[in-house]
């Protein structure tokens, strides 16, 4: 049926009425005039939601001013539904804490148009759980907070209070009985799933289930077995030990948590993320993938996301975080020691100039750091040698600081075209192409970026800048 979105003629509407309900439906005319549980009700796809809605004691809620969205499940939707809970029609419409919550997670408090449905977002609902939304194919699809999709099979059906939008499968919040795992708190979970059952001794191991177990909500990337096995390879030790290991274990496993509930699709990109350790962490997409970047700048996939429990969301992931344990000046000697970049002359300066206090600090900073090949060009350039300069402390320090800017600034962060104002007070500009124009009108290029630091980020450059003279 496709519904005319044009308003009719008011002499037309009598006349028209008995056509448009022997072909099982109406335009959005005729449908304007009515409510949405009025609508529900005249459409007889729709007559085990009216019935629901009744059930509920909804009606008057949803005959009100509003204005609603209401994505509206088709007879067979509820039908398919009551084969999941294997449930009888009449069990269901009985459950009327059950039947409020699914009907009310259907609804959101607002009239929002097909056209205008937030994609890769969450959409929360009067219920006061999340959808989320996508558009496949030109097809409006609506995921749940159990990943469930139902696919918008007529959109746009407009009503006196507000629009519905008519899908082929009931949707069901985190509270949901079928839903096990958002039954469950975070722990609950870590211990029924036999591939997290290494993450379930740790956290008890920690002594981390009472909390964990609180009402957050909280979001955890959770690591699966061979995530924990592989660690345990790679630091050398056996799995007694690391259990052992109270102070590393709590400080791995709550760099794993943010304090807030975090679904896959709003999972903030290329921005650090503070987790309840303190430490941070980047987000990134590679594919449809989701990527995280530890403080060690080691990498993790997430293998399953968004599994819903009654205190948050976990996402598996296939390697374990762990957080940055050296400061920007520690991250810039170790890296001095591999092939390239070299910053050994960068720590020689800092050291010359006083400054390993500072960079040591608490931070964060954001440093761009010349490498060694960028100050050998300085060098020429200024007509000095390399012992001269480290001797040259007021000219160093104003060099050095003009490379550090307060704060945390990842890539995806980095003003574009706008000044940037360093700890030495002067600014400097950076292009689209990652390249920097200093006070001098010198440029330097950014080689690598968002190398992370226990007390900032580092990001790579091929010439040292200059400030003002």
């Amino acid at each position: 049926m496709q519904w005319n979105i044009k308003r009719w003629l008011a002499t037309l509407i009598t006349a028209s009425a008995a056509l448009l309900s022997a072909c099982g439906g109406g335009g959005s005319s005729e449908h304007e005039t009515l409510d949405v549980v009025r609508l529900a009700k005249s459409n007889a796809n729709l007559s085990v939601l009216a019935e629901a809605i009744d059930a509920a004691g909804l009606a008057t809620t949803l005959s009100a001013a509003g204005p609603y969205t209401v994505f509206a499940p088709t007879n067979q939707a509820f039908l398919d539904l009551l084969a999941e809970l294997k449930v009888s029609k009449a069990e269901l419409l009985a459950n009327k804490d059950l039947l409020t919550s699914v009907l009310t997670y259907h609804v959101l408090g607002s009239k929002v148009v097909s056209s205008a449905v937030p994609l890769g977002q969450p959409i929360a609902t009067l219920q006061k759980g999340f959808l989320n939304a996508e558009n496949l194919g030109g097809s409006l699809k609506i995921k749940d907070e159990s990943q469930r999709v139902s696919n918008v099979v007529t959109a746009d059906v407009v009503a006196r209070n507000g629009v519905v939008h008519i899908i082929d499968k009931v949707l069901l919040p985190a509270n949901t009985s079928t839903n096990v795992s958002a039954t469950f708190d975070i722990v609950r979970l870590a211990k029924s799933n036999a591939n997290l059952s290494v993450l379930a001794e740790a956290i008890d191991a920690a002594g981390l289930a009472t909390t964990l177990s609180a009402a957050g909500p909280y979001t955890v990337f959770a690591p699966t077995n061979q995530a924990f096995l592989d660690l345990l390879a790679e630091l050398k030790m056996s799995k007694a030990d690391l259990l052992a290991n109270k102070d590393f274990l709590t400080s791995v496993l709550t760099y794993h948590v943010l304090g807030s509930k975090v679904v896959s699709s709003a999972v903030p990109l290329g921005q650090p993320i503070t987790t309840v350790q303190k430490g941070f962490f980047k987000a990134e997409t590679l594919g449809r993938s989701l990527t995280i970047t530890d403080g060690r700048n080691r990498f993790s996939n997430v293998v399953t996301a968004d599994v819903v429990a009654q205190n948050g969301v976990v996402h598996l992931i296939d390697k374990v975080l762990l957080p940055a344990n050296k400061n920007v000046l520690q991250t810039a000697i170790a890296l001095s020691t591999e092939a390239q970049p070299e910053f050994s002359i960068l720590v020689e300066a800092v050291v010359a100039a006083d400054l390993v206090t500072t960079l040591s600090g608490d931070g964060p900073f954001t440093v761009f750091a010349p490498n060694n090949a960028a100050f050998a060009a300085l060098l020429t350039e200024l007509g000095t040698t390399k012992a001269a300069l480290l001797a040259d402390k007021p000219l160093l320090t104003k060099v050095l600081t003009y490379h550090v800017v307060p704060g945390l600034v990842l890539k995806a962060q980095v003003p574009v075209g706008s000044p940037i104002t360093t700890v030495q007070k002067d600014t400097f500009t950076v292009n689209a192409a990652l390249a920097i124009t200093d006070q001098r009108a010198r440029s330097a290029k950014i080689t690598a970026t968002d190398v992370l630091a226990s007390n900032g980020v580092i990001h790579a450059i091929d010439k040292v800048i200059l400030p003002k003279p």
